[in-house]
């Protein structure tokens, strides 16, 4: 469902649930995970091509579209969605812009099933990502709404990561303790600053490496 934060933006939450996990085996009772790349895969192939088929120069895409200023500025909610797309438009053409943004990733599959596993043993899912508003419609295409506890967008809540008021953000409206959570995240400086907060940290590989740490934290039998 939608809730509103103290930022006065939007966010999206299942009922917020306090207290701790049921699994004694464990002092982590929460899950703060990474979206692109460890849940939902984007694959850079898909971007040449679209280079390739639009005249556009090798490699610009995706810098354009995700680490230019305009960019920068609407996954901390410095710009709205539109005005992000428009920016990035003028620079690639409109075109090849539109195929892109048609583009949503692919799942990946065993690492939904984790964070499942996860929530069926009573351990809290949130999912935490820099992102534009198209975040929801990447969730949405897979039919991963309902994956998590609670879902923050950098651009709703206007913090992008490794700043700490997104993870301290997503600790607060997401009903958990930072000192009770491990932060996934495919990026490791990321990581290391949810770690200065007090988070235990994952560099996400792999699935299997993904259920493996938290085999050996309790979080899965």
């Amino acid at each position: 469902m939608f809730g509103s934060c103290a930022l006065g933006c939007e966010c999206r939450a299942e009922e917020v649930i306090t207290g701790v996990s049921g699994n004694p085996r464990s002092d982590v009772d929460t899950v703060l995970c990474d979206v692109g790349d460890v849940i939902i895969r984007f694959d850079p192939a898909v971007a040449a091509r679209i280079e390739s088929r639009h005249g556009l120069s090798a490699g610009s895409l995706l810098p354009t579209a995700l680490k230019s200023p305009p960019a920068r500025l609407a996954m901390a909610g410095g710009i709205d969605y539109e005005s992000w797309r428009q920016a990035i438009a003028r620079a690639l053409g409109e075109a090849a812009v539109t195929e892109w943004l048609d583009y949503h990733g692919e799942a990946n599959h065993e690492v939904v099933e984790l964070l499942k596993a996860l929530k069926n043993n009573n351990v809290r899912v949130v999912l935490l990502s820099n992102a534009t508003r198209r975040l929801w419609a990447d969730l949405a295409h897979h039919g991963l709404d309902g994956l998590a506890d609670a879902v923050f967008c950098s651009a709703d809540i206007r913090a992008a990561k490794p700043d700490p008021a997104s993870y301290r953000h997503a600790a607060a409206h997401g009903a958990f303790d930072l000192r009770r959570g491990l932060y996934v995240d495919d990026t490791a400086s990321w990581v290391a600053a949810g770690q200065d907060l007090g988070l235990r940290g994952h560099v996400f590989v792999t699935a299997q490496g993904l259920q493996e740490e938290l085999t050996d934290l309790g979080l899965l039998p």
